[in-house]
């Protein structure tokens, strides 16, 4: 009995004396920003095609709200995120783009200008707009001026089959840190270089706009799809020089998003593009609200 007894103790002593595990919290998502590429024979066989429709505006442009509203009918008119839509407000040609003074906000970005300037092109006046900054037959400019016409380009190009399928998550860690994880899966391969680019935008905003009827200034107009900043490069982020067909490229951004922006009403715009002499063309787009 004492024997038993001594041997229960014994045991009991070296299990006690055995190294415990640290406790792990499983309560809440670990957030990793990706960041690996790898080739996939299961490759989307059904992705559609999104657009690109940039909307080049300014606060004292009176024609401006009326391309505006075209723009965003034309992504409201199609199924939710076939249309993604990006409001350039470039710090150039002051007498439409300069805040007026009494407003609390200013959109004009560098990126704006420099987006407009390097990859679209000068426009002849505001508004004006591109679409997949793609140069279409006949035009000697990527950018649009006739906004009545931008229906029959971003249809144009939603029938086109899509070069690369894009899966975007967008989290949260804390307060106001987003990670946005990109997944892209390129559908065919492509001898030339392939760039990402990751903006924040921003809608609902409510600031003073020259509206058509001038002198008239709506005070409580809302301002929508304002690019704010960009999470790249504005020309974007170089993915590779060349891409095989099945390359998926898995790859997270993590930042802080700035107190001035009001989260419920900011959203991620992920583009793979190109960014070369050749072309500047977009191959696919994604939006997803920050949550």
């Amino acid at each position: 009995m004492k024997k038993t007894i001594l041997a229960l103790f014994v045991s009991l002593l070296i299990l006690s004396c055995g190294e415990i595990p640290p406790f792990v919290d499983f309560s809440e998502p670990i957030l990793l920003a990706r960041d690996t590429t790898y080739i996939t024979n299961d490759i989307p066989s059904n992705a559609l095609k999104n657009v690109l429709l940039e909307d080049i505006s300014g606060v004292n442009c009176n024609n401006c709200p009326k391309a505006a509203k075209i723009a965003h009918d034309i992504q409201n008119n199609n199924d939710p995120g076939r249309v993604v839509v990006m409001t350039l407000h470039p710090k150039t040609y002051p007498q439409y783009t300069a805040p007026h003074p009494d407003s609390k906000d200013t959109f004009n970005t560098q990126e704006a200008t420099d987006i407009m300037s390097s990859l679209l092109g000068e426009p002849r006046g505001f508004p004006a707009g591109a679409v997949d900054r793609k140069l279409f037959d006949g035009f000697q400019t990527k950018l649009l001026s006739e906004y009545n016409a931008w229906p029959t380009y971003v249809n144009q190009q939603l029938a086109l089959p899509s070069k690369a399928d894009l899966d975007l998550t967008v989290l949260r860690e804390g307060e106001r840190t987003v990670i946005a994880n990109v997944k892209t899966t390129f559908l065919e391969a492509d001898a030339t270089p392939v760039y990402i680019s990751v903006f924040i935008v921003e809608s609902h905003i409510i600031s003073r706009q020259t509206m058509p009827a001038k002198p008239t200034d709506n005070y409580d107009y809302e301002h929508n799809s304002i690019l704010r900043e960009g999470v790249t490069l504005w020309s974007g982020l170089l993915l590779a020089k060349s891409v095989e067909k099945g390359r998926v490229f898995e790859k997270g951004f993590k930042f802080e998003l700035p107190n001035r922006y009001v989260m419920e009403n900011c959203s991620i715009v992920v583009l793979i593009n190109k960014n070369d002499k050749q072309s500047t063309e977009v191959l696919q787009c994604i939006e997803k609200p920050i949550k």
